[in-house]
């Protein structure tokens, strides 16, 4: 295994790495300790106030859903579910995943204030193509069912991070693993044995990523 790389300066001596020179992005701390919060509080909470936490945040489709009350609307969902996770496992999984990849599109939309709140916005415009793609798979399949997790939108930061490193041919290149596993996921029900994958969710959110380039150049107005 090779060692990291050590950049030296002849005056100030061993200097971090320039991915690491601005520090890690605040907007990825501030996003994974609201998820988690908002999880940790799902996890302990009295089963009556966490069926008003699913009724406010999950992606629930289905015959069984169809006059489901939202309290805070129809809408709601498609973002919150983002927040809510269905075990310890599948939390640390998706923080992991939003800690490695998340800072890498952060810092490809730039380092002012302004990349922050372009990278939320692509973040839930990620999530919200997940929910979509899910609710549309759930019409389709004609049976109930219900999906929490940030991997709708964290599926969208793998085209943003092909895109910023090779454009085009990277934004495709490095989705179609991604794609691939789902697809597969798919023909086997979403079931991988200890855990039901939302593969239509993460199949929205894919697709969703590729509008990063609207937010490069957002980012550079």
């Amino acid at each position: 295994m090779r060692g990291m790389k050590v950049y030296t300066d002849p005056d100030q001596g061993p200097q971090r790495p320039p991915i690491f020179r601005k520090g890690f992005p605040t907007v990825i701390l501030a996003l994974t300790g609201a998820i988690v919060a908002v999880t940790l509080v799902q996890f302990n909470v009295s089963r009556q106030l966490q069926d008003w936490m699913f009724a406010v945040g999950a992606v629930a489709g289905g015959p069984g859903f169809e006059n489901v009350y939202r309290p805070w609307g129809d809408f709601a969902p498609y973002v919150l579910h983002t927040f809510l996770h269905g075990s310890s496992f599948h939390l640390m999984m998706n923080m992991a995943m939003l800690i490695a990849l998340g800072p890498i599109v952060v810092q490809g939309l730039g380092r002012d204030g302004r990349s922050a709140v372009l990278f939320l916005l692509f973040f839930f415009l990620c999530a919200a193509g997940g929910g979509a793609a899910q609710m549309l798979w759930y019409a389709i399949d004609v049976q109930d069912g219900i999906t929490i997790g940030a991997s709708s939108a964290i599926s969208g930061l793998l085209p943003a991070i092909g895109f910023i490193r090779n454009g085009w041919r990277g934004a495709w290149s490095i989705s179609v693993p991604w794609l691939l596993i789902n697809i597969v996921l798919a023909f086997l029900g979403g079931d991988i044995g200890i855990m039901r994958i939302a593969w239509a969710a993460h199949l929205g959110g894919l697709a969703a990523g590729f509008s990063f380039p609207v937010f490069v150049r957002l980012a550079r107005t």
